[in-house]
């Protein structure tokens, strides 16, 4: 077998250190900021006085609680993709149901 030599193994190195800074990168990127959502809710607005885009980022912070980081991304993916209506709607039900304590 033969012997890594130190300057491979250095390569090796920055390699995985590189793709591993592009990996936390990307997951950066798919993060989304609720501060504001999370301010909305503990405000206990009426839902009578939410739109539906407020319904939607609402659903969608729910959604992140309950399957966050990638397992999100990939309900998202199975429920139409982000900007579908599809999923607009999906995130405006959650909404309903759980915020507004809706039944469908």
């Amino acid at each position: 077998m033969r012997k890594i030599s130190k300057m491979s193994f250095a390569a090796i190195i920055v390699l995985f250190i590189v793709v591993l800074l592009v990996n936390i990168g990307l997951v950066s990127a798919h993060e989304h900021d609720f501060t504001e959502i999370k301010q909305l809710i503990d405000s206990g607005t009426a839902c009578n006085q939410l739109a539906d885009e407020q319904l939607e980022a609402i659903g969608d912070y729910y959604m992140e609680q309950i399957h966050p980081g990638e397992a999100h991304e990939l309900m998202d993916n199975m429920m139409g993709g982000e900007g579908s209506a599809s999923l607009k709607q999906v995130h405006i039900n959650m909404a309903k149901r759980l915020y507004c304590n809706e039944e469908s």
